[in-house]
């Protein structure tokens, strides 16, 4: 067989389903933009609901590289401070597909005049499809069969925020049930730390640095830390980094109750790979919020 980069890829794919993902995941540039879809509880923060569409096209130019999608959205019930929301995702490499869809309901209550501590509890399911009898290798028997795995999740978060201000939240959105031990491929609990501020440095201009902490088990914690400045609160630039090596340029622009934001990631190395490869990644995000977009 022609050893070219997709056949690597699907090779790595084949021996080691999920650490193909070993990032956490699909790992995302925008997490500023949707800490909502990385902690239910913090939707309480949008009192009118919210929408929010994300799409990743990572290592442009390989056959088989990482694609996905992920929406997730809520209706906010003011006067009760409740919220409930959906998150749907879709990760596509290789021969490897990963679908999971989840609800939940967050409820917040006020503890000071302006503070407020939010929790969320939902679940969901998730279903990973592996077609690797379409690989063409025969003589090993980890191409012999598809892998067609569905399983239910419980995910729970709670936050600690002041609105326009600042939030810091502890998510688990996936806690996976029915488990099995005697296939390769394992749906791993997701673990999430997030936090933000807003910092006004005079009227024109605003500082949002986030953070992102992220953990599988039995992988490396990833962090990821996003500083954005915007001005007149409609256009915001910034840069991201993260302890793999990667790093990302970023663009916000707000208008009304739309906010678009793109985002350009590139890196020296893969720990993935563990090679200099081309990483040229792409994010483009939608948000919408009734009442205004908001800087945090």
């Amino acid at each position: 067989m022609k050893i070219t980069t997709t056949n690597l890829l699907i090779v790595l794919l084949a021996f080691l389903p999920f650490y193909g993902w070993a990032q956490h995941g699909v790992s995302y540039n925008q997490f500023g933009q949707l800490r909502n879809s990385f902690n239910g509880s913090l939707s309480t923060m949008d009192p009118g609901g919210s929408l929010s569409v994300l799409g990743r096209s990572q290592w442009v130019g390989v056959d088989g590289a990482p694609k996905s999608v992920w929406a997730s959205g809520n209706v906010g019930f003011r006067n009760a401070l409740l919220s409930v929301g959906f998150d749907a995702k879709h990760a596509a490499m290789g021969v490897s597909k990963e679908t999971e869809f989840s609800g939940y309901v967050a409820k917040a209550v006020r503890i000071t005049e302006e503070e407020y501590l939010s929790l969320s509890m939902g679940g969901g399911l998730i279903h990973f499809q592996g077609n690797y009898m379409g690989i063409d290798d025969r003589n090993d028997p980890s191409f012999r069969e598809d892998v067609r795995e569905t399983s239910g999740f419980l995910s729970i978060g709670t936050s600690y925020y002041r609105p326009d201000r600042y939030y810091f939240g502890i998510s688990m959105p996936r806690f996976s049930l029915g488990r099995r031990g005697n296939v390769d491929y394992e749906f791993r609990n997701v673990y999430y730390i997030t936090a933000g501020a807003l910092i006004g440095l005079d009227e024109a201009f605003h500082l949002r640095p986030s953070l992102l902490v992220s953990h599988m088990d039995d992988l490396t914690p990833r962090y990821d830390v996003s500083v954005l400045l915007f001005m007149a609160r409609k256009l915001g630039l910034g840069m991201g980094v993260q302890n793999q090596g990667d790093l990302s340029a970023l663009m916000q622009l707000n208008f009304g109750d739309f906010g678009i934001g793109y985002s350009y990631q590139f890196a020296g190395r893969s720990h993935t790979l563990n090679q200099r490869i081309s990483t040229n990644t792409h994010e483009v995000g939608l948000r919408y919020r009734v009442g205004g977009i908001g800087l945090l």
